[in-house]
């Protein structure tokens, strides 16, 4: 999705202008996206929710053999009512500065390639005395709550890790007359969660995971679609 990441600089963009654009074609490459728990009643409703292998960010799937989002339109509309943050954010991003001793942990970035720029058209970047516009502080405040819910959701989901209740889920596909299983992410398994200790689990429902996990398995109805 990102072809191009550089530091949001007064210095190197203030004659860049931002134009919304109608247009998800950027995002056809783009197989899954972290998830945030504030998404997974609406994500719920369109895309299998899953983990992936290693780590417990929830991840929204748009495919599953295809390399393609299925989730686009031929006219690059997004075929669904609801559309992730993590796609909703771009053309900007919050990126590591691994700077130890830096008071800020992130830098805003932007993909200056990205077709909201290219036009030449649009709102500026920046005032002319070099401050932020009002549309460019938006987009940094959508990304700072976004990147501190999807910190915490992955923060909450670690305890799924930690008692072992995240299984590999295959799916079973038909191309070509063959059968075959696709698998490559996982789920909660019910079995394993059933056995955990009632302390843990009225924990889970104290905390808000246990409405998570229910709403994940529930999304998994999706899974067919996609196959």
């Amino acid at each position: 999705m990102f072809k191009k990441i550089e530091a949001l600089s007064n210095d190197t963009h203030q004659d860049l202008r931002f134009a919304k654009t109608n247009s998800f074609d950027f995002a056809t490459t783009v197989l899954n996206a972290p998830l945030s728990a504030s998404e997974f009643s609406m994500a719920a409703r369109h895309y299998p929710i899953v983990f992936p292998m290693e780590g417990t960010s929830p991840l929204a799937l748009f495919a599953l053999i295809q390399k393609t989002n299925l989730y686009i339109n031929s006219d690059g509309s997004w075929k669904v009512p609801y559309v992730p943050a993590h796609i909703r954010r771009y053309p900007f991003i919050l990126a590591n500065t691994d700077k130890e001793d830096s008071k800020d942990k992130f830098v805003v970035c932007i993909d200056p390639e990205a077709p909201h720029f290219t036009a030449g058209q649009g709102d500026p970047m920046f005032t002319a005395d070099g401050a932020l516009a009002d549309i460019t502080q938006n987009a940094v405040n959508f990304l700072k709550n976004f990147q501190a819910e999807l910190n915490a959701t992955q923060a909450a989901c670690q305890e799924l890790e930690a008692h072992n209740v995240l299984v590999e889920r295959k799916v079973a596909i038909e191309q070509n007359g063959q059968k075959s299983a696709i698998g490559g992410f996982r789920c909660v398994d019910m079995e394993k969660l059933n056995k955990l200790e009632d302390a843990v689990l009225a924990k889970w429902v104290r905390n808000g995971l246990m409405g998570l996990i229910t709403t994940h398995l529930q999304s998994l109805a999706n899974l067919k679609a996609l196959a």
